[in-house]
């Protein structure tokens, strides 16, 4: 089945939250449990969930959002990645610093 656009957008949100979290190379307990739970709320399939953990637990490169997708709703996607960044009770400058490239590719002021 293909996934409608909502999902597809959901599914490109997810790629992103990860990268940020990943940018200061950890995922805390906290970050994780924002991510999987908005992926779960959002009805994004467990098994493509648990192939992005999996994929970043062994190393490996998480794959590139798809910015074309996301540029369609700038906003919610700007919102999801700043209450990821500050989840786990820090704001890593390395965390600001991506939220503003994100801004950037996204053409959002």
């Amino acid at each position: 089945m293909t996934p409608s656009a909502e999902d597809r957008f959901n599914i490109e949100v997810i790629k992103l939250l990860l990268q940020i979290a990943w940018s200061d190379r950890q995922l805390t307990h906290a970050e994780q449990l924002v991510i999987f739970g908005l992926g779960r709320s959002w009805n994004v399939p467990e098994p493509e969930l648990q192939s992005l953990l999996e994929t970043l637990r062994a190393g490996g490169s998480l794959p590139e959002p798809d910015i074309e997708v996301l540029r369609t709703r700038p906003d919610d996607v700007l919102e999801a990645a700043r209450a990821l960044a500050v989840s786990d009770g820090s704001f890593a400058d390395s965390e600001k610093g991506m939220i503003e490239r994100i801004q950037a590719r996204l053409g959002a002021s």
